[in-house]
C-alpha cells in the first residue's frame, strides 16, 4: 500500500482545480491511501506554523515510500516541513513550485512569505525522487522562478507550454500526466 497526499496552494482548496479528480482516481485503484487535506488559507490563518499542524495531525501516514503532489506555494511548504521534521518521502511532484515574493498581490505575498526557506537544497537527500511541472506563461510566477525552484530542489523539469499556473482557470480540472506517478 502506497500513501498519496495532495497539498492545494495559496487561497486554495482541496476540492478545487485537479485535486478531487487525482484523489479519486487513487482511491478508484483500491488498496492505497490518499490524503487530500484542506490547510488553513487566508490572512491571520495561512501560515507555515499552522499547516505544519495539519500535515502533522497524519504524520503518523508519512514514510520512505509516500508520494506527495503539491500545487503552488505547497511546493516550498512541503520542501521546508521534511527539512525541519527531519522526513524522508518517496517522490514529490510539484505542480508551479516557487521559492521567492512573488511580488504581484501584497496578499500573496503576505500569507507566503512563512513558508520559504534557505535550506532548500537539503531536500535533495530527503526525497528519492523530485518533478517540478511548471509553464512559460503562469500569470503568477514568473518562469525563471519556477527553474530556479527545481533548480534548487535538483528536480526533474518538465515544461507545459500554455499550461498557465495549473488551475482550473487554466482548463486543469485533470491532469493526466500525473498519472505515471501513481503505479
Amino acid at each position: 500500500m502506497k500513501n498519496y497526499f495532495i497539498i492545494h496552494g495559496s487561497f486554495g482548496s482541496s476540492q478545487e482545480n485537479w485535486f478531487p479528480w487525482l484523489e479519486a482516481v487513487i482511491k478508484q485503484r483500491g488498496g492505497d491511501l490518499c490524503i487530500n487535506l484542506d490547510f488553513p488559507i487566508g490572512e491571520g490563518k495561512q501560515n507555515y506554523t499552522n499547516w505544519e499542524m495539519v500535515l502533522n495531525s497524519v504524520k503518523r501516514f508519512i514514510n520512505e515510500d509516500s508520494v506527495f503532489f503539491c500545487h503552488s506555494i505547497a511546493c516550498i511548504f512541503l520542501v521546508k516541513y521534511c527539512i525541519k521534521n527531519h522526513i524522508k518521502i518517496g517522490k514529490a511532484i510539484f505542480v508551479s513550485g516557487f521559492n521567492h515574493y512573488l511580488g504581484l498581490d501584497e496578499n500573496f505575498d503576505e500569507v507566503n512569505c512563512t513558508m520559504y526557506t534557505t535550506r532548500g537544497s537539503e531536500f535533495i537527500n530527503l526525497c528519492k525522487e523530485r518533478i517540478c511541472y511548471y509553464a512559460k506563461n503562469d500569470p503568477y510566477v514568473k518562469f525563471n522562478k519556477l527553474q530556479e525552484f527545481a533548480e534548487l530542489i535538483e528536480a526533474k523539469s518538465i515544461v507545459i507550454e500554455t499550461a498557465g499556473h495549473f488551475n482550473q482557470s487554466a482548463g486543469y480540472t485533470q491532469f493526466k500526466e500525473l498519472l505515471e506517478y501513481i503505479k
